[in-house]
């Protein structure tokens, strides 16, 4: 599937449509409920950044003044087996940053 947002909505009462500053945010946490909800569901989420965005537009017709964020991969995991051996390797969770260096508390410390 793919990520858009509107970058622009119209105010209640309102005639003119102007800009949704929050766009971004808004559909950041839409994706993070998907991926939590798919979870739930017994299903995998793989949100994925590197795609063509020109192309995707293209093909799907989505017209200016809608974002595209992401391309996500929605699907249930396979047997780790059938895949070659390099691949398998690869099939562990990723290293992360200690909280410490992605929060603060008091001033910004970052």
């Amino acid at each position: 599937m793919i990520v858009i947002s509107k970058t622009t909505f119209t105010a209640p009462g309102a005639t003119e449509e102007t800009p949704a500053l929050w766009h971004t945010f808004d559909t950041g946490s839409a994706w993070g409920h998907l991926a939590l909800q798919a979870s739930i569901s017994g299903w995998h989420t793989h949100g994925m950044a590197g795609f063509d965005q020109e192309l995707t537009r293209k093909e799907l017709n989505i017209p200016e003044g809608y974002a595209l964020h992401a391309a996500v991969a929605v699907g249930k995991l396979g047997d780790k087996a059938t895949l070659a051996d390099y691949l398998q390797a690869r099939e562990e969770p990723s290293s992360r940053r200690p909280l410490s260096e992605l929060a603060a508390e008091g001033d910004f410390t970052l």
